[in-house]
This record gives structure tokens, sequence and C-alpha cells, in this order.
């Protein structure tokens, strides 16, 4: 149902649960009452929408509650975490979802452990949101492996999963914004069937991933976030205790007078999501995806029902979702107008030349000398390193030189598959909480990690600021990076990319497949 409304044009209608933690309780059974009423009352909701460890915490798995959703005649959209799962467990869990009718996936990149059982948990992080659609395709394609015979290969059977992919438009500085539409724009590559925003509440800086979008030709069908706000879960995002969701100063203020009325603001609040459908659907998004917490039927019936009705008026309420921050980097100018088809070429302009970097210049110019494939020192060592293998003391001695160099510099992990040309000559698996390889979560602050806000900024930011110096900025957009190759851990990443066995390996040709017998 999902999948062919937004192919047919229909505006569709998500809504999001928080499964809770444990087997049953009300948080956990809440989805299903809400499927149950609506199968009821015959309204029209093409997906319930269930979380995957929101804010890194344990909760019971969308996967056992999806199928009860689905047995009430309703689709079931399970987001889908990179966070917790290595690249096979991902498979596992695809392969049981796809057995068991479930094809609607959302794939996020996962916020972080912050609670588990006797400490936190460990964040795997082995793909990251870009890898994990392209392996869904591979799926979908039909995946595939290793045959039987040396140089063959069999394909699995097909998989018909509907991918959703991400993006967090509510970034303060334009190092954090621009790679957020840069990762988006590979995640559609990689084959996003459709994007859903993060939820925030400036419809200007919602508005420019539509424009983004346009200007790229970019044609998925785009869904708003319209987040239920309460008093306490403001106060949570305004503290930057959830991780990529803003709240400002500005509305919080709003919200905390809001809530001194009798009902502790709920009608307002009510009425502020009925009013953003309405925008959405005015503004030409495809759908909106409704969420908010401890949200009863009876209340997404009445956002859904008072859109409607103030449908008309749309145009009149986007002032009233204006809460950006003072100096806040916006993408585009400001919209001529909020209606769909208007003609806007207006493209992403940065500001500035960026941060020039002397490590970075440095790096660039030993890499074009030593690594490009083309450089007399290139070839000179590839040739020594196949003449002396990687397990003579010749080749140990230079890994025991390669390590601590690039340690001290780069704050290398020795992974062994190095992505430092692919990011600017910042480590991703030393300067990267999470590892990611194509760009960057959504949880950063004004700039700083999600993990260590008060310590360390987020690495896209960097790599973002020397590519623009360098006037690269195009490498961010396009390139792809595989997932770490994981068997060359604590190996030469010399040795490695000199003798083809890293990422940067020019690709095998693969044998046809033999099928399936």
């Amino acid at each position: 149902m999902l999948k062919i409304a937004l192919q047919n044009g229909e505006f569709v209608i998500t809504c999001e649960f928080v499964p809770g933690r444990g087997k049953d309780g009300t948080s956990v059974d809440a989805a299903l009452h809400f499927a149950r009423d609506v199968a009821a009352s015959g309204t029209r909701i093409h997906a319930v929408s269930l979380t995957d460890n929101p804010g890194g915490n344990p909760a019971i798995s969308p996967d056992a509650l999806a199928p009860e959703i689905q047995k009430y005649g309703l689709e079931a959209l399970v987001h889908f975490s990179c966070r917790d799962l290595n690249r096979n467990a991902v498979e596992s869990r695809v392969m049981a979802l796809a057995r068991e009718g479930i094809n609607n996936l959302l794939v996020v990149t996962g916020d972080y452990p912050a609670s588990g059982f006797e400490g936190h948990a460990a964040g795997v992080f082995d793909l990251d949101a870009v890898q994990t659609v392209k392996y869904l395709k591979a799926m979908n394609a039909g995946l595939e492996i290793p045959g039987a015979k040396k140089g063959t290969t069999i394909r699995l059977p097909q998989t018909n999963f509907f991918i959703g992919a991400a993006v967090s438009p509510f970034k303060f500085k334009e190092e954090e914004l621009l790679p957020q539409f840069f990762k988006l724009e590979k995640k559609i590559a990689a084959g996003a069937d459709f994007v859903i925003t993060q939820l925030g509440y400036d419809m200007r800086k919602v508005l420019e991933v539509k424009r983004y979008m346009a200007s790229r030709k970019l044609l998925v069908p785009l869904v708003g976030n319209v987040y239920v706000l309460s008093y306490g879960a403001a106060k949570t995002m305004h503290a930057g205790l959830v991780p990529g969701c803003v709240v400002s100063d500005e509305l919080l203020s709003v919200i905390e007078a809001e809530s001194k009325a009798p009902d502790k603001g709920k009608q307002q609040r009510l009425e502020r999501a009925a009013k953003m459908v309405a925008m959405f659907k005015g503004m030409g998004f495809a759908g909106v995806h409704i969420g908010g917490f401890a949200l009863k039927t009876d209340d997404f019936l009445f956002i859904i029902n008072r859109a409607a009705a103030l449908e008309a008026q749309w145009e009149a309420f986007i002032p009233e979702v204006a809460f950006g921050r003072k100096d806040e980097y916006y993408a585009f100018p400001p919209p001529q107008t909020y209606r769909p088809g208007a003609v806007d070429d207006d493209p992403v302009k940065p500001i500035g030349r960026g941060r020039r970097s002397f490590s970075y210049a440095c790096s660039d110019i030993f890499h074009r000398l030593v690594f490009e494939r083309q450089s007399l020192v290139c070839k000179l060592l590839t040739r020594y390193y196949r003449a002396v293998g990687d397990r003579s003391w010749l080749a140990r001695l230079a890994h025991a030189v390669e390590a601590p160099v690039k340690a001290l510099l780069y704050d290398c992990q020795d992974c062994g598959d190095c992505a430092l040309p692919d990011m600017a000559y910042c480590c991703p698996q030393g300067q990267c909480a999470k590892q990611q390889r194509n760009g960057p979560c959504g949880g950063s602050t004004r700039g700083m990690c999600e993990v260590y806000p008060d310590e360390k900024p987020c690495v896209w930011t960097k790599a973002y600021q020397r590519l623009k110096s360098a006037r690269k900025l195009e490498e961010l957009r396009t390139q792809y990076v595989p997932p770490r190759k994981m068997e060359l851990a604590h190996t030469s990443g010399w040795a490695n990319y000199f003798l083809g066995r890293d990422h940067a390996a020019p690709p095998v040709k693969q044998a046809a497949p033999e099928g399936i017998h």
C-alpha cells in the first residue's frame, strides 16, 4: 500500500510508534492497539512506523510487532538501524523480515548506544546507511554469493523491499548542512526509494530539502516529519539529548507558555501538528510521517481530519512554524513562494573558500606522489611489495614504521583498509564515533559530534572545510566508499593498497551466476 500510494502520487500518511522495553506493556502494545482501532474505523493510514531502539536504548525489536500489525490489514514501516548489527546480521535480519512479509524499511544510521545491561552497549556500525541501502538493493536484485566452484556465483532469491532513507536539514552551520544533502544524494544513488525528513520546526529548512532535490534532479518522493511536541519532549530536545532534533530557545518558550493551559497545551500542539500536515501537503510533499510521545488513536485521527479542514489556508500557517536560530546557515535564498511547481534554479551557495589546512595540503601532495596509480613511486612500490610479500621481515619493518606515523598524524587505528584519501585525510575509524565513510550521521549539534559534544567537532565538518578550500566538494557529493574489509585489520594499509587487497583495488569482473538449483 505504501509503495503503490507513493508511486501513484497519493498523499501518504504514516504514524510512528516507539516500542518500549520488555515483551509487553503500554508502550509495546500501543502500535497494536492503534492498528486495531484504525482498521475498525476505516481511516486511510498507509503504514504504522516502528522505531529501532531510538536514543540508543534497548527496546523490543520492531520486527516482532510488525507481523502482528499487518494481521490487522495495515502495513508496517520498520526502522532499520545500522548501529547494532554487522553485515552478516544485517542480511539475516533482512531475510527474516522478507519471510514475514515485511517489505517497508526506513534505513537510518542509529543513535549511539546510551544504556544497556551492566553498562553501555558497543556500537557496531559495520555498515553505514548508504552501504546498507546498496546492500538491500542487491538483495532485491538477487544477491550474488560465491558458488561451490571457484570463480562462480550463486544468485539468492529476490527480496522486495521498499527502502526509505532519512535526511536531517536542521543544521546550524554550512559545513554541517551541506554534507547532509550530499549524503542524501548518495543514499538515493544507492537505491533509496523515498526520503523522510528529520523532525524540526522551521518550514524554510524543510523546504530546502525539496529545493535541493529539485536542483539535483533527485526524483524520489519526499515525506515531511510532523512531531507533536510536548513540553517535556521540548525540554529534552532543547538540551540536546535527542540526537539530530532541534528545539530553539524561542520554540521552547512558546511550548512552555502553552503547557500552562488546563490541558497542559495538548490542544495547541495537536493544532500545530495539523497545520504542519496541511503545510506539507500544500508544499507538494509526498506525505507526512506523524509521531509524538504517548499519542492515542484519537490524537492521530484528530490531526489527520483537522489538517483536511485546514488545507485551503496552509500558506497562512508558514510564519507559525519558522523557529530558525540567529545566524543559522541556509543553503538557498529565502523562498519567493512555498507553493510547488515554482521555478527555482537557485544553486546551493557555499560561503567563502573554506578553511585551508597545511596537514591536508601535505597529505594530498604525498598521496599524489606515492599512491596515485600512474605515479612512478606507486609503480615502484607496487613491484617492491609484490617482490617481498607481506610476511617478510622487510614488510614487517615497513608496517612497524607505517603504523605509529599514521597514528600520530591521523589517529590511525591500523584498520588495514585505509579511507584517508576518501575523507580529506580524516580517519573515519579514529575520528568518527560511528566510523561513517560516506557522510555524517544526523546527530551533530552546531558542528560538534553527537557522542562527544563538548570535546570533538564532527569529523565531516573538517573534511568539508578541507575539500571546500581545495575546490573538491564534488568528491564529497559523489564518491561512494565501500564498507571496511574487516579481514585486513591490523595489517599494513600500504601493503594492502599496493597489492590490490583493500577497497581501493580495481574491481574484479564477476563470473556469470549459476542460479539456484
